[in-house]
């Protein structure tokens, strides 16, 4: 709903703005036809044909410099105008390397710069929306924009490594499976951890080809792990974790590409678990039908970071997991702060009551690996057992005479 307001009608011939005039709103035509034009020398020369859907108007909105062009109406026209303050909250909003491409953007044609603080202060004043110089020397951003670049390269170049971390069973001590974690070997960064790339990956289309190259590394060392295992008479009953960021929810071919390294390796989608963030709850009916597909394939699908991510305990009624992962940041505290051993103790009867398996990460120490397993826990990970390791140093560990954890 627009208020009346914010419309404004023009008769043909009659001008919307005039070349010169300070730049206060933007328009967006709902009906009708608007010219851009401007004057040289006494000669009117047309710039430009607007219809409706188009925008006009909001150069001189963002960069706070006078109208470049006159506006007329071609016919009978409405338009909505679009406040300053509208279009700053939206730019404010935006991601940190879109509003500094903006801004290059708008220095390049304009070069104008004022204070955006003005805005806030007066959204009707002729000021600026961006201020250029502030995210010019703004370097996470730079950085941002150059790491994303290099990780397209280290794709290419076979720069990336999969470290696998031990997930053990409360109950026996011993190795159960493995979550599957990202590494970055960088000839300028040297090893890099996934919380510090993985973001940037998510945000863009890069994570498609990047999970596909995870998929199958993952399974084919998977499958590596398991002959070496049984060639050393050890147990080869354990699962695989792999985490699903929320741009492969769209990705039409992710089942083909896990069926297709299933299907190579001689590996049962029983075995393997894909590991989802709460966060990606929000996007709707199509996750639930995502987590049905993949539960109907035979995949076991965990709910990771829980408690940290979704406000709302409404969806797991219908949320077809088959585990939930209790976040570190709960378990790090849970000794100091008795809210958090109150909170963990929570996740794990509720799942319980929802006959769903418990995974505790971040343990690191001999009295959280009590009070989880007092608690009722089913699994955890952490550096109390062992940090992620490469294939190699896995297979060395588990093939060892004793593999279970020793409890204190």
């Amino acid at each position: 709903y627009v208020s009346k307001s914010h419309y404004k009608t023009s008769k043909p011939g009659e001008f919307i703005f005039r070349e010169g005039e300070p730049g206060t709103c933007a328009y967006l035509i709902e009906q009708g036809r608007v010219e851009l034009q401007v004057i040289s020398k006494g000669t009117i020369t047309p710039v430009n044909i607007m219809g409706v859907g188009d925008i006009f108007g909001e150069m001189a909105l963002i960069d706070g410099s006078n109208r470049s062009a006159s506006a007329v109406a071609l016919e009978e026209c409405k338009v909505i105008e679009v406040s300053k303050g509208h279009l700053y909250e939206r730019i404010e909003d935006a991601d940190p390397v879109v509003r500094f491409l903006i801004s290059v953007l708008m220095n390049r044609i304009r070069g104008t710069l004022v204070d955006p603080a003005q805005i806030r202060k007066n959204p009707d004043a002729t000021s600026t929306v961006i201020n250029i110089s502030e995210l010019k020397d703004n370097e996470e951003i730079l950085e941002k924009i150059k790491m994303e670049q290099s990780l397209r390269d280290a794709l290419d170049d076979s720069e990336y490594r999969v470290h696998y971390q031990p997930i053990l069973d409360f109950q026996t001590g011993e190795v159960a499976g493995f979550e599957a974690l990202m590494r970055w070997d960088s000839p300028e960064r040297g090893m890099v951890r996934p919380d510090i790339f993985m973001g940037i990956a998510e945000e863009t289309s890069l994570i498609i080809p990047l999970g596909h190259w995870l998929i199958a590394r993952v399974l084919r060392d998977f499958a590596r792990l398991k002959k070496k295992l049984k060639l050393a008479g050890k147990n080869t009953d354990l699962f695989m974790s792999i985490n699903i960021a929320a741009k492969q929810f769209n990705d039409p071919t992710l089942f083909k590409v896990l069926n297709r390294a299933l299907t190579v390796n001689g590996i049962k989608p029983q075995e393997v678990k894909l590991e989802i963030t709460e966060r990606v709850l929000i996007g709707g009916n199509f996750v639930y039908d995502w987590i049905r597909k993949a539960r109907k394939l035979g995949f076991s699908v965990a709910l990771d970071d829980f408690g940290t991510g979704y406000s709302s305990l409404s969806y797991l009624s219908n949320l077809e997991v088959n585990s939930l992962k209790v976040d570190k940041s709960f378990v790090e505290k849970m000794h100091e702060d008795l809210k958090m051993k109150h909170i963990v103790t929570s996740i794990v009867n509720l799942s319980k009551s929802l006959n769903l398996s418990v995974i505790a990460e971040g343990v690191e120490t001999e009295q959280e690996w009590e009070t989880l397993r007092a608690m009722g826990c089913n699994f955890m990970q952490g550096y109390l057992y062992s940090k992620p390791l490469p294939l190699n140093n896995v297979i060395a560990l588990l093939t060892k005479p004793d593999t279970k954890k020793k409890a204190a």
